[in-house]
């Protein structure tokens, strides 16, 4: 070691040293080796108080980490609300106040009861005698004063329909002539179209367990169900709605705004994936053996579909080119708020309250149909602001560790900083073009319905089974959409003439204004 580096003071020279007595050269030798052996233990003691300041600089972004992970919930992130568990976090509505009063607005139309002017049964009620002198008043003619009606429901009876099929001698020849049966009568003894809509209608609209439905029938109706011909139910409707299926795919590729979701579902025991593409007036479920494009082809819509495309932003979404993205800002508007809370950065509560702002803008010009031209450009560049004080920020925040294999990792403030530069077309598609929605709500809504069915009946034996339940729910969810009654729906796929959706966009527009 080189102790003229190590050391404060100066060496003697070889001349000076060599004239010194032994004793004093030999103790002079002594002190150099214990300053040497003590410099390597100093510097050992710093090595090791480096390597431990790594470790808890490291350590620390763990704790941070996994704290982080425990304060995200349905309000402030991507997870579902069925992640919050028991103990739900106080909701926090990101729309802001309205203004507007508690309840039903001016002018809102009820649902309330109604009387009607011809009843089905009317009662009355007369009195027998005089109040005044007693006279018996029964032989006296009297008129309504007062009206009062109750809607109830007749107890329920199966009507039983007996077909029978004659058979006639002609005349002439004497041959025998016998009629045959409709095509939907095929057996001694079945249960009719309706009966079987309903049953359908149970378990597919209410996710009522089939062995429940069975009871239902049997308490209500007085008829006995076994869950095998509620299965068969299933399987006609999903061979007699194939032709439904197509006319649906045709329909959704000729609308200008579709909404893509996607969600897990067990079946066969294994992780499934259950897709949708829906609009205000169609739904269309799929399921697959895989989440990503694989699936997606499969399902035939995204690889064809050339209007808007409405989505969260995972990556495989961007995969196709042909479609014009939006991007769901219910989810932005989510992390920013776990991002101002949580990490307290400052500039995700002004992008929250810009994007919130920027909504509030659209609905105040909807009339006009367009931003005007100086609150366009006032938009864009207060966008672009943040964005750029975001980054800045995180230039000046020490990096996380790396780790031993893959790309750096980065704060959850960053990664949605690189993505709304990148994608910051997407994400105001909706200050772009008015008819753009403002979050992915509608696909989100619609893909609620099959973690319901999960949730209430659990997952599906077989893939089959999964197929049955995507086309049979998205025929009821259309017919909801579209207005048609479901039940009268439902028989009418029963019966092999499911409706059918337009398959020209003349036709889209007139059912939107209707």
């Amino acid at each position: 070691m080189n102790l003229e580096r190590t050391l404060s003071f100066p060496i003697l020279s070889g001349e000076v040293f060599d004239s010194l007595p032994e004793s004093i050269r030999s103790y002079i030798r002594y002190l150099e080796a214990t300053i040497q052996q003590q410099q390597i233990q100093i510097e050992q003691q710093q090595i090791q108080i480096e390597q431990q300041q790594i470790q808890i600089q490291k350590l620390q972004f763990q704790v941070h980490d996994l704290e982080a992970r425990l304060a995200k919930n349905s309000s402030n992130s991507s997870k579902p609300p069925g992640s919050d568990g028991l103990k739900k976090p106080n909701p926090k509505s990101l729309r802001g106040k309205s203004g507007k009063k508690p309840g039903a607005q001016q002018g809102h139309v009820g649902k309330g009861l109604a009387q009607v002017k011809n009843p089905d049964v009317i009662v009355t009620h007369a009195p027998m005698s005089c109040q005044g002198c007693g006279l018996n008043l029964s032989q006296v003619n009297g008129v309504c004063a007062k009206r009062r009606q109750v809607f109830d429901i007749p107890q329920p009876k199966i009507e039983i329909t007996e077909h029978q099929t004659l058979e006639k001698q002609c005349p002439c020849c004497g041959e025998l002539n016998r009629a045959i049966f409709p095509d939907n009568i095929r057996g001694p003894v079945q249960y009719g179209d309706r009966v079987q809509a309903l049953i359908a209608y149970f378990t597919h609209q209410h996710f009522i367990p089939v062995d429940r439905v069975c009871q239902i029938f049997e308490d209500i109706l007085g008829i006995a169900i076994s869950p095998g011909t509620c299965s068969n139910i299933d399987e006609k409707l999903f061979q007699q709605l194939e032709s439904f299926e197509s006319s649906l795919k045709t329909y959704l590729l000729g609308s200008r705004i579709l909404h893509f979701d996607e969600t897990g579902m067990r079946c066969e025991k294994k992780l499934r994936w259950v897709h949708v593409a829906s609009s205000q007036l169609a739904t269309l479920y799929t399921i697959q053996a895989k989440r990503g494009q694989e699936a997606m082809d499969e399902a035939d819509i995204l690889p064809r579909f050339q209007g808007i495309g409405i989505h969260d932003h995972w990556f495989p979404y961007f995969t196709y080119e042909q479609l014009t993205h939006g991007l769901c800002n219910a989810h932005h508007l989510r992390e920013l708020t776990f991002i101002h809370e949580q990490e307290k950065e400052d500039w995700a509560l002004r992008m929250k309250n810009f994007l919130i702002f920027a909504k509030n803008e659209v609905e105040r010009h909807l009339e006009r149909g367009e931003l005007p031209q100086e609150v366009l450009l006032k938009m864009e560049g207060t966008y672009a602001k943040i964005v750029a004080e975001g980054f800045e920020y995180h230039s000046l925040l020490l990096p996380l560790p790396k780790g031993k294999r893959g790309r750096q990792k980065q704060r959850d403030g960053k990664n949605l900083l690189d993505r709304l530069k990148e994608k910051r077309s997407c994400v105001l598609r909706f200050i772009y073009d008015f008819s753009t929605p403002f979050t992915n709500n509608q696909g989100e809504q619609d893909i609620r319905m099959v973690k319901l069915k999960q949730k209430i009946s659990g997952c599906f034996r077989t893939f089959k089974g999964g197929q049955i339940f995507c086309r049979i729910r998205s025929y009821i969810s259309t017919a909801r959409k579209q207005g048609w009654g479901i039940w009268d729906a439902l028989t009418d796929a029963i019966k092999g003439s499911p409706q059918l959706l337009p398959t020209h966009q003349g036709a889209t527009l007139q059912a939107i204004v209707a």
